[in-house]
């Protein structure tokens, strides 16, 4: 009986665990993130529907009360480039070094080479 006992609350464990869908707690995040790069690197989406994907990610972030992914600005700034939106761009550019400070130096390559800052 005991060797049921100790058998059935093991499972009932094991069960838990597995059906515990909730993912870690992150420092940031990422939401689709990773899926809306794959679409820019395959044209899967117009530049627009990116744009506007990436806008909605930023809006969930505020929701969340959470803090955007590393490269997301800049992602988004990439994008506001493509389709000519060079201030967008820049201010995009400007958030990740602020969020990021390590990027300072490629978002200043950047910067200066997509926005024409000097």
């Amino acid at each position: 009986m005991k060797h049921i006992l100790t058998t059935a609350v093991a499972a009932l464990l094991l069960t838990a665990c597995a059906n515990n869908n909730q993912p870690a707690n992150s420092l940031y995040y990422w939401a689709d993130f990773n899926k809306q790069q794959y679409q820019t690197l395959n044209n899967a989406l117009t530049p627009q529907e990116q744009i506007a994907n990436m806008e909605k990610y930023f809006l969930d972030v505020q929701s969340n009360h959470a803090k955007a992914a590393p490269g997301t600005h800049a992602h988004l700034g990439m994008l506001y480039a493509k389709v000519g939106n060079l201030a967008g761009a820049k201010t995009q550019f400007k958030m990740e070094k602020q969020a990021f400070p390590e990027s300072t130096t490629y978002m200043n390559f950047l910067l200066k080479n997509v926005v024409g800052e000097k």
